[in-house]
């Protein structure tokens, strides 16, 4: 069933060499998702910042007043919540130093690119282990799909959430597969200054280290360098921990222990939402703990198997006495290492955010690790696998893998257009604070971050006129955190910017807010975007983001070709203003 982890036979088989056949068709396969990705990408990224996304222009404004230069490396490496996102501010930096302007879209690039760096490691991988390069297909499949939509369109998200998986599976494999200590110490640095979690690294680099000792000639040597990398590490701890304050004003929730292992399954099997059966949080509890007992099973059994060569390796470094006789399967210790990463990120996901609610551990950000845990799980199997379960492990899972794209990018196509239509109108309510078309802007943005042409601003007559057209009916709901908006009518009008916006206006001010257009399944759509959306929509404002007052609510419509309509409604609400807020939300 195993097949041997030693260096690839100079004479390959008659199936790899059928297999070899094909390296156009491979290639393919891996750029093909890395395209559509690419096209989804830039059909909707703009660049208005989204939460944290502000901390970083905050960062070049507070870096500029530095007039010392130890100043501005403290406002580099200060600390962001429970982070320090030095990595973050760095690629910022250079972006503001280069454009003369800080783009998020630049950032989302760059992390973007983060998968791609991802894919190249599992294609050296394959390619290590003898096997043709389209057996990294599924990977690409994987990685590039709209499921990871929230990271892939948020600035910050893209650098933090895509790197540091990058940089912490990078340090495990030059660890592995070779001995260039210096550049897995620089990953793993990057790893620490990009997210919190990337701490997991040092403790994980040690074990790898200490099980390959016995691969020196010389066990002084290893044991130096074993303890080099050990000082290292606890040098860059120390200067992450100097100063380092828990943050006061977060109000975490413990969950029980019952919670903790739904919510635990839940990150892991959170890919699994994309699948057109509801309630989502349920089948992503259920596939996570499928996953969850699948990488158990697979991690014991290896113990297992290896328990003699793991007590030999770990009593050679105390002792020389006794020399190990084996030498590790590099494939192993980097499968060791990701799932010990996975599984630790994940569990420090679930007791930080399930007391929240459950349905956030599922949200598009997280998604990354359930489905680097997939790709970990699969690469490792075609390369141990003899070649004929490789081949049946391929097949199954390039058709997994490409009947999930499909439908990710049905699935999550309301999220990634409800996303834009939140950043454009979150925009036009910073920019205009009147009743009139007048922008307003505080010279800190305007220097570092000016706004981007967006839909509104052809539309800003009929959004701050009078309107002659029937009104429409709207049913109103009140909330606990402001207004649920209710429609039957009103049809979808496109794909992008198109659709409808609701306008709430009061004698002082305008506020444009998004709307999530109702959609039938991908099934009853037949699998065509065009289709998917139907009439009526739904709309969640929330009172705190308005000035307290009261607004008449009218709903803007878009049509292609630079058409709108604005329509009264009937309905008024009342907000009574932004509350006082002595908790912060670090998500």
């Amino acid at each position: 069933m195993f097949r041997s982890q030693s260096a690839p036979s100079s004479s390959p088989t008659p199936r790899q060499r059928s297999l070899g056949w094909f390296p156009l068709i491979g290639w393919l396969c891996l750029l093909l998702p890395i395209l559509f990705f690419g096209i989804s990408w830039y059909s909707y990224a703009i660049s208005i910042p989204k939460w944290d996304d502000h901390a970083l222009r905050a960062f070049l404004f507070y870096s500029d007043q530095e007039a010392s230069l130890t100043g501005k490396i403290y406002q580099l490496f200060r600390q962001h919540n429970e982070h320090r996102i030095v990595y973050d501010r760095l690629i910022t930096k250079l972006d503001y130093w280069l454009f003369n302007q800080l783009s998020y879209t630049h950032l989302m690039v760059v992390g973007n690119l983060s998968l791609v760096g991802l894919l190249l490691l599992f294609i050296a991988i394959v390619h290590r282990a003898g096997r043709p390069i389209l057996y990294a297909a599924p990977v690409s499949l994987l990685l590039f799909n709209l499921s990871q939509w929230e990271n892939m369109f948020w600035g910050m998200a893209a650098l933090q959430n895509f790197s540091i998986v990058l940089w912490v599976l990078a340090t495990f494999y030059f660890l592995s597969y070779t001995r260039q200590l210096g550049l897995a110490f620089m990953l793993a640095v990057l790893a620490t200054i990009t997210s919190g979690n990337g701490l997991l690294v040092w403790p994980l680099s040690i074990f790898i280290l200490a099980l390959r000792l016995g691969d020196y000639p010389d066990r002084k040597r290893g044991i130096r360098q074993l303890i080099a990398w050990i000082a290292g590490s606890v040098f860059v701890l120390a200067l992450y921990f100097t100063g380092f304050e828990k943050p006061v004003n977060i109000a975490y929730v413990q969950p029980g222990a019952i919670d903790l292992l739904k919510g635990w399954f839940a990150v892991m099997g959170a890919s699994a939402e994309a699948i057109p059966v509801s309630p989502s949080l349920k089948v992503c509890v259920l596939i996570g703990g499928l996953l969850a007992l699948t990488t158990f099973v697979i991690t014991l059994g290896t113990i297992v198997r290896y328990w003699r060569s793991i007590k030999d390796s770990s009593s050679y470094v105390f002792s020389s006495a006794h020399r190990p006789t084996h030498s590790w399967p590099p494939i192993l210790l980097f499968f060791w290492s990701c799932i010990a990463f996975l599984v630790g990120t994940t569990l420090i996901v679930a007791w930080a955010r399930t007391g929240f609610g459950a349905d956030l551990l599922i949200t598009s950000r997280y998604k990354m690790y359930s489905l680097t845990m997939l790709a970990v799980l699969y690469v490792y199997l075609v390369v141990i696998l003899n070649n004929r379960l490789a081949i049946w492990t391929l097949v199954s899972g390039f058709i997994g893998s490409l009947g999930f794209v499909v439908i990710s990018y049905l699935t999550f196509l309301n999220e990634t257009i409800w996303w834009r239509h939140w950043l454009t109108t979150n925009q036009f309510n910073w920019t205009y604070l009147t009743n009139k078309a007048d922008v307003t802007f505080d010279p800190i943005t305007q220097q570092y971050t000016p706004a981007v042409t967006a839909f509104y601003e052809s539309a800003l007559p009929v959004i701050f006129g009078t309107t002659q057209q029937s009104p429409i009916r709207l049913s109103v709901n009140k909330t606990a955190e402001g207004f649920s908006v209710y429609n039957t009518t009103m049809a979808s009008e496109g794909l992008k910017d198109e659709g409808n916006y609701l306008v709430a206006r009061s004698s002082k001010r305008t506020y444009l807010f998004p709307v999530w257009q109702n959609q039938q399944s991908i099934f009853r759509a037949a699998f065509l975007p065009s289709r998917l959306f139907v009439k009526g929509f739904k709309a969640d404002i929330t009172a705190s983001e308005m000035q307290p007052d009261t607004y008449q609510l009218f709903v803007l419509s878009v049509e292609p070709d630079n058409r709108y309509t604005l329509y009264p409604t009937s309905q008024t609400i009342v907000s009574a203003g932004a509350p006082v807020v002595t908790d912060t939300k670090n998500w």
